[in-house]
């Protein structure tokens, strides 16, 4: 069962139903029983926690809020910990599979779009680049980066549906109006787990 408690709001797992707050050492209540959490997708069950343990904060003599203040920051920092870990260690591939490892679930087609300007000075260096018959170093920079913010978008979508790796990433290169720069990176959101064979 889920346990909530009642002055600071912290949320933890417990088999004991009156076991005190591991954060505060506060009075708990059940917020989920386990009947109710094995009904709950386990993506949905953080929004569920959040939704339901609001109600303490009113109409409850045990309420502290300095308490509950002090928790949702040590909790948003430690989530932005975790999602800078998870965009760190997510897998990526352009092709199908990894070594030593297996798909255990497909998530889903997914995609990351970025849209940049190119710039005057960009304008000029490759006209200069292009009058001298020289690389254009202004334009190469500007896909590059836009190439990598679309990877980056593509793997905060994939963690974001509880995945751990993307296979099958492409590349498409578009050419707006007015020389803004699209890249539209695509892949295959899946759950990898280390093969044990």
């Amino acid at each position: 069962m889920i346990l909530c408690c009642k002055s600071c709001g912290y949320c933890f797992e417990s088999s004991e139903k009156d076991k005190p707050c591991e954060y505060c050492c506060g009075k708990t209540d059940i917020l989920f029983t386990d009947e109710e959490v094995k009904s709950i997708n386990r993506y949905e069950l953080g929004k569920m926690i959040n939704l339901t343990r609001d109600k303490y904060k009113f109409g409850n003599a045990d309420f502290n809020e300095e308490l509950w203040k002090s928790r949702e920051y040590k909790e948003k920092v430690n989530e932005i910990k975790n999602i800078n870990y998870k965009i760190r260690s997510h897998m990526i591939t352009t092709g199908y599979c990894f070594d030593d490892y297996r798909i255990i679930e497909y998530k889903g087609v997914i995609s990351g779009q970025v849209v940049l300007g190119t710039g005057f000075l960009s304008e000029f260096a490759s006209s200069l680049s292009d009058f001298f018959g020289t690389e254009a170093n202004y334009f190469s920079d500007k896909l590059e980066r836009a190439k990598d913010a679309a990877i980056q978008r593509l793997i905060k979508k994939s963690i974001s549906l509880g995945s751990n790796a993307i296979i099958g990433i492409d590349f498409d290169y578009i050419m707006f109006a007015n020389n803004m720069i699209g890249v539209v990176a695509n892949g295959t959101s899946v759950v990898v787990e280390k093969s044990t064979e």
